[in-house]
């Protein structure tokens, strides 16, 4: 019976660490990919918008928005943008914030 303790007190002990090991990968993958944008107030940036459009393929409609201005930053992940001046302000989290570059001089 003792036996038995010990073999299973190791294979606990033996998951436990392959159950840590992944997690750390897991995050080292995740982290890798995770993107640490800092905007400032006046900054232009794409806005995440998956609103679905009738009419056109969902393949073919863009999900994001340009060009969004910084207004405020309320706190380190939540901003307050605004398409115009003249447009209502919205607040969007970071996750759905990308900086805009602009292709071509007509786009803005």
């Amino acid at each position: 019976m003792k036996n038995l303790e010990a073999r299973l007190g190791r294979v606990h002990g033996f998951a436990r660490e392959q159950i840590k090991l992944a997690s750390e990968r897991m995050k080292t993958r995740y982290d890798s990919r995770a993107t640490h944008h800092h905007f400032k107030e006046g900054d232009l940036i794409w806005m995440y918008n998956p609103k679905r459009r009738r009419g056109l393929s969902p393949k073919l409609q863009q999900i994001w928005e340009r060009p969004y201005t910084v207004v405020k930053k309320l706190n380190d992940v939540v901003y307050r943008v605004q398409r115009s001046p003249n447009a209502k302000p919205k607040v969007i989290h970071i996750n759905q914030l990308a900086p805009y570059r602009a292709t071509d001089h007509n786009s803005i």
